[in-house]
């Protein structure tokens, strides 16, 4: 594969593909108020670090002057951060504080981690753990094995649900009937593009049955190939994935079913040790 030309146009990975912004619902028990400040702190990514009130307004579809109150109040609540020297506004530390409860009761990250790190090692690739939110993958953890990695990847790091090895192994871990709801939402979501993308998801979830895995190449960032295997976990069936990636001149057909396999031993070794732990029963679900 050559350079670049100077004139070629460099397609980046959508990061806020599958987030879906909600401001308002006719439920009475809908509280609209709250669902339009938390809009707003939704709408940042990590490609979209600093947002003014107008960005923030299109975004999220509000009004002007409402993003303004909005604003002013989760900076007050040390949410968000004004920054004066550009007039616009980045997330704050506060939020970390509310995401924190919730990481550290998670039962599989620390003791997938030191798993994650053996496999990065052995492979040469990135091994990460993501949890199903929405129409995304949220990773929990990570491990780099790549000698130029993806810096991104790491707690709270984002992907699509359909365009990743991570996300399609999700879809392959759900129950038949949870997994058709999904494919309501993502009709909705996607429209015109949902035949093809559901003519890909059916494959992906026939790798799994077939293999234990599935291989995503090149379908969110053109230079990465993927494989992932499902991970459902505990008695609430939270829907998680294990997955390696790397660039794809490297990542090769081979190299990706022997890495599926090593993900398999993996989850077979994850499940064994939360077992022994005592944090309730974790399935592979093929």
């Amino acid at each position: 594969m050559g350079r670049p030309r100077r004139n070629d146009k460099v397609v980046l990975p959508d990061y806020s593909e599958g987030i879906q912004i909600k401001t308002e619902d006719a439920d009475p028990r809908f509280n609209n108020a709250l669902a339009r400040g938390l809009a707003v702190l939704r709408a940042f990514q990590i490609d979209r670090k600093l947002l003014g009130n107008l960005e923030l307004a299109e975004i999220t579809g509000l009004a002007r002057p409402t993003v303004s109150r909005l604003t002013y109040t989760l900076t007050q609540l040390g949410y968000l951060r004004h920054r004066e020297d550009v007039g616009q506004y980045e997330l704050a530390a506060g939020v970390v504080g509310l995401a924190y409860p919730y990481l550290a009761h998670q039962a599989v990250p620390p003791v997938a981690r030191p798993l994650m790190l053996e496999l990065a090692q052995k492979s040469g690739t990135n091994v990460g753990l993501g949890v199903q939110e929405d129409l995304s993958v949220l990773y929990l953890e990570y491990a780099l094995g790549e000698a130029n990695p993806n810096r991104l990847q790491r707690a709270g790091f984002r992907i699509p649900l359909v365009r990743t090895g991570m996300g399609r192994a999700c879809i392959a871990g759900m129950r038949p009937e949870s997994r058709e709801r999904l494919f309501d939402q993502l009709r909705q979501y996607y429209k015109r593009e949902w035949p093809e993308l559901r003519r890909q998801l059916d494959d992906a979830v026939a790798q799994v049955q077939l293999r234990g895995y599935c291989i995503a190449a090149g379908t969110f960032n053109v230079h990465t190939n993927s494989v992932a295997v499902p991970f459902v976990h505990g008695e609430s069936e939270t829907i998680m994935a294990l997955n390696s990636q790397g660039h794809a001149q490297r990542q090769t057909p081979a190299v990706m079913a022997r890495n599926g396999k090593r993900l398999l031993e993996m989850a077979q070794e994850l499940r064994r040790r939360l077992a022994d732990a005592g944090s309730g029963v974790s399935l592979g679900r093929h």
